[in-house]
């Protein structure tokens, strides 16, 4: 038998999940120093694809850390099941947060996300960068889905409000006010805010699936 999981186990995780994007300045100005001998505000497009791929290994470690312990020490995430099938109202919802999300990287990049993003990148530094996202969006979904359970777990039951999200707006969307170190960026912090609640809807509307859930908001984020 398992015995029972506090709920501030499953909200460390969630925060230890946000807490990997912190490792990004320890790249920079650590790792990335060492190698690279410089500072990041002159790194040239190639040194910034150095960058995303150190971020990845370093993102990759630590996700299969976090899913290792969780799984050994909580038995949770639980193997998904199939038959567990989603509503015609669900698939509505999750379309519509889905076209949201599309709203908002539309007003950042006035073009989809992808189209902005491959502008001016030849194929290595495109990938590079596109490899950063995908493990950016896994750190995404484990803020969320941690996030859901704790609270869930505080309250004993399941919860139709989007715990999980609205933890993710406050840790990886509020970040986005400061994260470009160029000062307070309004819209940007906005903008991911409301990303981080739309994405934790559809992780609930899609019965807390988690491959389904991170294919959509890699959809909502990367395209």
């Amino acid at each position: 038998m398992v015995r029972e999981v506090k709920w501030t186990k499953y909200l460390w995780l969630s925060l230890l999940s946000f807490g990997a994007f912190m490792l990004e300045y320890f790249s920079i100005f650590v790792i990335e120093f060492m190698f690279l001998h410089v500072d990041i505000g002159n790194y040239t497009t190639n040194q910034r694809s150095v960058h995303c791929i150190i971020m990845v290994f370093i993102w990759a470690v630590v996700i299969a850390m976090v899913l290792f312990f969780s799984r050994k020490y909580f038995r949770f995430p639980v193997k998904e099941k199939n038959e567990d099938k989603l509503s015609f109202k669900n698939w509505i919802i999750t379309f519509a947060c889905l076209i949201g999300c599309k709203i908002l990287t539309f007003i950042d990049w006035h073009t989809l996300k992808i189209v902005g993003e491959i502008q001016g990148k030849n194929t290595y530094q495109f990938c590079a960068q596109y490899l950063y996202y995908i493990f950016e969006v896994m750190l995404v979904t484990l803020i969320i889905i941690y996030g859901q359970k704790a609270i869930e777990t505080l309250l004993k039951k399941e919860s139709p409000i989007p715990y999980g999200g609205m933890i993710l707006a406050v840790t990886w969307g509020a970040f986005h006010f400061v994260s470009r170190g160029v000062g307070l960026e309004i819209w940007n912090g906005i903008s991911t805010m409301l990303f981080s609640i739309l994405s934790g809807v559809m992780y609930l509307r899609l019965n807390r699936k988690y491959l389904y859930s991170y294919l959509f908001i890699a959809i909502g984020y990367l395209l």
